[in-house]
């Protein structure tokens, strides 16, 4: 009996843990960081949302800045004016997954089809491809790399968990001031609709960025979509 759960452990762990270890810490083809130009990637995962997103997007013209979205596919065909303006502002489009569903829970057959159909579902709004892949959570499976050939997977330099309830306007701003550095991609989430998040953590994260953006330092950075980030690198 404890050699068949010390199996069915392990079997796990392949599918799960292992993978997503192996990809964030040895895997060459994603990208975490861009090359040492005084430039940020700000990066927001797990919208649109029909309420903050706007804000953001209004934060984001306020201080110049352009971002990359991480979309998942069904809620961009909910809000698809939002998808338009994200792109109309100068902003890059990701996919997150047809649906916010953990890879690990994926088949290869399953992920395929998650990813087709984020993707169909932002050209059928935008016209055009997408080319940048985060996947929900950053769970891996042996089969993500193999899938997501198409795209360029893109992780992050820090994360600084702005979807827990806990988490402040300060205490937010000054981890982001933590994580700014050259070549940084900061991840974000413009929606608390995802399970074990704040609902309202995207009031706290906008009035974060606001703190972050607005002082001396940041000033001395562009902030850039992934795609102008990682150019020539």
């Amino acid at each position: 009996m404890k050699k068949v759960l010390a199996a069915g452990l392990l079997l796990a762990a392949s599918w799960t843990v292992l993978p997503t270890v192996y990809a964030r810490t040895f895997e060459k083809n994603i990208k975490k960081r861009g090359p040492g130009r005084p430039e940020i990637a700000l990066t927001f995962d797990d919208g649109p949302h029909p309420i903050y997103t706007p804000l953001l997007l209004d934060t984001l013209k306020q201080y110049n800045v352009k971002a990359t979205f991480f979309v998942v596919g069904e809620k961009a065909k909910l809000y698809p004016s939002l998808i338009r303006r994200i792109e109309m502002e100068g902003h890059e489009i990701g996919i997150h997954n047809q649906q916010h569903r953990s890879n690990w829970l994926l088949t290869p057959a399953a992920l395929e089809k998650q990813l087709s159909e984020a993707a169909d579902s932002v050209r059928s709004i935008t016209g055009n491809s997408v080319t940048f892949y985060r996947p929900p959570w950053g769970h891996f499976n042996p089969f993500t790399f193999s899938k997501a050939a198409s795209f360029q997977t893109v992780m992050w330099t820090s994360i600084p968990g702005d979807w827990k309830k806990s988490m402040t306007s300060p205490k937010l701003a000054e981890k982001l001031r933590m994580a700014r550095s050259n070549g940084a991609i900061i991840t974000l989430h413009d929606s608390g609709e995802t399970a074990g998040a704040y609902e309202k953590a995207p009031l706290v994260m906008i009035d974060a960025l606001h703190l972050f953006l607005s002082d001396q330092v940041s000033s001395a950075f562009s902030f850039v979509t992934v795609g102008t980030l990682l150019r020539n690198n």
